[in-house]
């Protein structure tokens, strides 16, 4: 699970995390041309926000999906891109998801993206990113009650290690693994 900070978000998921990565993503990313028929092509899982019994649904069959895949699935917890690098409230869903699925969550904690490219203008600019992969939190002995208290322990780890890694000097493409 991973703060949003730019549309690099996606890139980094595929190219730097050591893992094979699908992604939950909103129905609407599936309508954009080419971008939305390759996440389809890929697996990613659809969820539908907008209607309340669908989004049951669309959660129902991820939680099936998750349990019997071979992939991580990536999710950005603030569900929006941050256009000032802070971190967003966090959607409830995804710590549902893991608790259902009984499946271990790995915080990912984006820094610097959003002034790599700049999402108005869409443009790039010279600078770093730093992807800070935290050890897992398990969920196999959590219950749906549990959420609130997974969402704070996730933001605070990710909290924690933006405040930590903003203040100094690293390599760009460097995974820091904690």
């Amino acid at each position: 699970m991973s703060n949003h900070k730019s549309a690099l978000d996606i890139l980094h998921g595929v190219v730097c995390l050591p893992y094979k990565i699908i992604f939950l993503a909103k129905k609407e990313s599936f309508n954009i041309p080419i971008f939305g028929w390759a996440m389809q092509a890929a697996g990613m899982i659809k969820i539908d926000r907008q209607n309340r019994e669908k989004a049951k649904e669309s959660f129902d069959q991820a939680v099936f999906k998750l349990k019997d895949s071979k992939f991580s699935t990536l999710l950005y917890l603030d569900g929006t891109r941050s256009e000032k690098g802070e971190i967003l409230p966090f959607k409830k869903g995804g710590f549902i998801l893991a608790i259902r699925s009984k499946l271990p969550i790995v915080p990912i904690t984006i820094i610097g993206a959003q002034t790599v490219l700049s999402e108005k203008l869409m443009k790039l600019h010279k600078g770093n990113i730093i992807l800070v992969i935290d050890v897992p939190i398990d969920t196999s002995d959590l219950y749906i009650k549990d959420k609130n208290k997974l969402l704070t322990q996730c933001r605070n780890i990710m909290t924690q290690n933006k405040k930590a890694y903003s203040s100094e000097q690293f390599q760009p493409y460097e995974l820091y693994l904690t």
